[in-house]
């Protein structure tokens, strides 16, 4: 067969898997979705409705699935309507941001968790007919007289818990949902499920335990270092029980404050300055000699206390700078989060290419045989000169695929300045 017929064929067979939608502005189909949706799946149906417009002029009505429907239905979440066709769907394998696309006879449905998964499914299926979303500004709907739509039968579940992208657009609520972004900083709010959302969000220790109001009395508290105790470019002493007691307090006290907070970091300040005591040295050999031993004992101790309470708020610390080579033995507790943040690396091109970050590469390994929690706080930005061009896409698309494989299951992408989101 030549390379010409088999192709023919290929474009036969997908037309055949086509259902005719909407011809010239006009459509027999009607948007359904539950009288109980979720905020984020009446947000689903408005968005279908919207961009089906947009690209064809049809104006699709919604109903609820109270009403008795006739003809082809574009059913979004779980509703009465669903249940009546009859589709066998694990809804709870599909979590919060799951979601299957299906058809059956005539009907189309974009249905899953009711957090985020059915809104999910429905910019998969506007992905499909077309749609993309580049920039809050910018975004292609193509036009189109005649739309058809594929036959489905799919079930799609994110690979990541935690995805964010640190930069102005991301801010914007409506491009973050539709590029599936659940990130602290973005402007996502109940219309859209909800964010991933930080208290602090990192470099912390001194929050938690102020030299100004503790060193004085107690500079047992803070580390010793070059010979003394010391409050400046400094961190703590993480084996001293008092100092993880008033943790114990101040983490409670912030989920009190703050119980919007997914997540708590109890993180390293951004300095050196790391504890030299006798007791923070003997566990530092017991992980091999590295930084990271106490913190990971110590933000555990945190954890197991916490979750007593509190089992679903997680702890998250860093693995930075001079913490970021793994310990030798000790594992993260389930309910903390490691953050892998790899500064200082060859960004030129993607980082299992480059023999400059092959040592980046083993501490990567390295956490996760550790954690099946791990995440990352990857760096796509250029500090010195933030004006000039950084082409480094290549790399970055290489590495969040390098990432997953490795098994990594939250990603934050530095791209905007410190303390800026431009």
């Amino acid at each position: 067969m030549s390379a010409g017929r088999g192709a023919a064929r290929i474009r036969r067979r997908e037309l055949l898997a086509l259902i005719p939608f909407i011809c010239k502005g006009e459509s027999e189909h009607t948007i359904v979705v539950s009288s109980e949706a979720s905020p984020s799946e009446l947000r689903a149906a408005g968005e279908l409705q919207h961009f089906l417009f947009e690209m064809t002029g049809a104006k699709i009505p919604v109903a609820d699935d109270r009403r008795d429907v006739r003809g082809p239905m574009l059913l979004v979440g779980r509703s009465g309507a669903v249940e009546r066709l009859g589709l066998s769907v694990e809804w709870e394998r599909l979590g919060a941001e799951g979601f299957t696309l299906r058809t059956v006879g005539e009907h189309t449905v974009i249905a899953g968790g009711r957090r985020r998964g059915t809104m999910y499914g429905v910019y998969e299926f506007l992905e499909r007919l077309g749609c993309r979303w580049y920039t809050p500004e910018f975004s292609r709907i193509p036009k189109r007289d005649f739309l058809s739509v594929p036959v489905f039968e799919e079930t799609h579940k994110p690979a990541l818990e935690y995805r964010e992208v640190f930069s102005g657009p991301s801010r914007d609520k409506d491009w973050a949902a539709r590029n599936r972004l659940t990130g602290h900083f973005s402007a996502l709010d109940e219309s859209t499920g909800g964010k991933v959302t930080y208290y602090p969000f990192g470099h912390s220790f001194y929050q938690l335990i102020p030299p100004e109001k503790y060193f004085a009395s107690h500079p047992e508290y803070f580390s010793y270092t070059g010979g003394a105790r010391r409050a400046e470019r400094s961190q703590l002493c993480l084996t001293n029980p008092d100092v993880l007691r008033l943790a114990i307090q101040g983490v409670s006290r912030w989920i009190q404050e703050h119980p919007e907070a997914d997540i708590y970091s109890v993180s390293q300040n951004d300095t050196e300055g790391w504890c030299e005591c006798p007791n923070c040295r003997r566990v530092e050999e017991q992980e091999g000699g590295v930084h990271a031993g106490p913190i990971v004992h110590f933000v555990n101790a945190i954890a197991a206390e916490i979750s007593k309470k509190h089992p679903g708020k997680l702890i998250d610390t860093f693995a930075y700078s001079w913490s970021e080579k793994p310990p030798l033995k000790v594992r993260p507790h389930p309910n903390v989060r490691i953050r892998l943040a790899p500064i200082g690396l060859c960004q030129a091109h993607p980082y299992e290419q480059c023999p400059r970050n092959r040592f980046f590469m083993s501490r990567l390994k390295g956490w996760a045989q550790l954690t099946s929690h791990l995440y990352v706080w990857h760096y796509f930005t250029n500090f010195w000169q933030y004006q000039l061009p950084y082409p480094n896409l290549d790399e970055l698309s290489a590495d969040i695929a390098m990432y997953r494989r490795h098994g990594v299951v939250g990603m934050f992408l530095r791209v905007a300045p410190r303390n800026s989101a431009n």
